[in-house]
């Protein structure tokens, strides 16, 4: 009976995991109400079991990890005792249950089927939006170009484009290096590429540019550890477009380097209010709460987004959570990277290699962009890369990748 049950509600955990991490980009109501079916079906299942199996030496080897968790909650808790504005300072301290994604998606997936299903419904539903979304901005072109400068034509109709930018990025990264693997998979090269070409194209016409430089150094990286044919490919390609593209396709990317753009300028402000927030609150900083308040102490915005908060994940954390809670930050992300790193060099298989490959390219994106948007606090962003980041620790298990496919299908 307990074991029926076991397995039945393991099952029901992986659905709605499966559909909050997929939808979260179309549907924040959908995304959120799934999240919740699953942790109350999780606490269920740990009532009426009475245990959490796990798998002991992965546990073991994720000790220092789990303690930064550990710390990095408590630095949460004592910067909202301490808050400079009290007041519903511990509303959104919910967003930490976030990283129960991270621990179900080790805990819960056992097999390597049920992993890539996961991936690839997360890529299937936003290629389905990005075809969308393309339709959608190739209708609206022609009309918008004649009003204003390309770069200013921005993919934004489901989603925020910061955040949409950045979800399609470390999903696109996730499966990217797959491509180039010799081995037969579950789905078909040929389809991967079909999901991720609409996926890669509405990313880019979201015109983020964070994410344009987490996309340039992840290809970066991955020719030079992985493919150096892609790597000469992709340079040629980067300096023919820089020669033969007009300006006003190139005017967003070479902004990124101009510090008298409005945008630019503004996160220089924030950015220097940031060391000063965390200089006057060094130990407990100020709390994620009231920012904007806070931040109109120290300067007067000047634009309507400027001090909603810093632009910049570690200069958020530090001014916010102090000095403790930013080495709790680094300390377990850091941790990851290691782990990721590790099982990349001591994996055997290819196919497990490269899926946790791909898992490092989407660590790398997503804190590199991250240098220019508080991605950190995003709660659609953070559902779907605390699982995307799961993955070398559930292909660590014993058992998972010893089912890894000897055929396509």
């Amino acid at each position: 009976m307990t074991t029926n049950f076991k397995t039945v509600t393991d099952k029901l955990i992986l659905i709605f995991l499966t559909i909050q991490i997929s939808f979260v980009s179309l549907s924040i109501a959908l995304s959120s109400i799934a999240f919740g079916l699953w942790l109350g079906i999780w606490l269920i299942q740990i009532i009426v079991i009475k245990k959490i199996s796990y798998d002991e030496f992965l546990f073991r080897e994720m000790k220092i990890l789990n303690l930064f968790v550990i710390l990095y909650f408590i630095a949460e808790v004592i910067s909202r005792i301490f808050a400079v504005y009290p007041e519903g300072a511990f509303s959104n301290l919910k967003r930490l249950l976030l990283f129960s994604i991270f621990f179900i998606s080790i805990l819960k997936i056992t097999d390597f089927e049920s992993l890539i299903k996961i991936i690839f419904a997360n890529i299937f539903i936003i290629s389905l939006i990005s075809f969308a979304e393309l339709i959608q901005y190739s209708l609206k072109f022609s009309d918008l170009i004649s009003k204003v400068p390309f770069s200013e034509i921005r993919i934004d109709y489901f989603n925020y484009p910061l955040t949409t930018a950045e979800i399609k990025m470390i999903s696109f990264f996730s499966v990217f290096p797959l491509l180039f693997i010799k081995e037969k998979l579950l789905i078909s090269k040929k389809y991967i590429l079909m999901m991720i070409i609409p996926l890669f194209l509405s990313m880019l016409l979201t015109q983020s540019r964070n994410v344009f430089v987490g996309v340039f150094v992840s290809f970066l990286l991955f020719g030079i550890i992985a493919n150096r044919k892609f790597l000469l490919s992709f340079i040629a390609v980067m300096l023919l477009a820089w020669i033969f593209l007009p300006a006003g396709m190139t005017n967003r990317v070479s902004s990124i380097a101009d510090i008298n753009h409005s945008s630019n300028s503004a996160r220089l402000s924030m950015w220097k209010v940031g060391l000063q927030m965390f200089y006057d609150h060094p130990l407990t900083g100020i709390a994620d709460s009231h920012i904007r308040e806070i931040y109109e102490t120290y300067k007067k915005p000047e634009s309507d987004a400027e001090g909603v908060h810093l632009h910049n994940n570690y200069l958020m954390i530090l001014a916010t959570t102090g000095l403790p809670g930013f080495i709790a930050f680094a300390g377990l992300f850091l941790s990851i990277f290691l782990f990721q790193i590790k099982k990349y060099r001591t994996s055997t298989d290819n196919i497990s290699k490269t899926l946790i490959l791909g898992s490092i390219l989407v660590s790398i994106s997503f804190h590199i962009s991250g240098f220019f948007e508080w991605s950190f606090g995003d709660h659609e962003v953070m559902t779907v890369f605390f699982f995307l980041i799961s993955v070398p620790f559930v292909l660590s298990k014993a058992g998972v990748v010893s089912l890894l496919p000897d055929k396509s299908y």
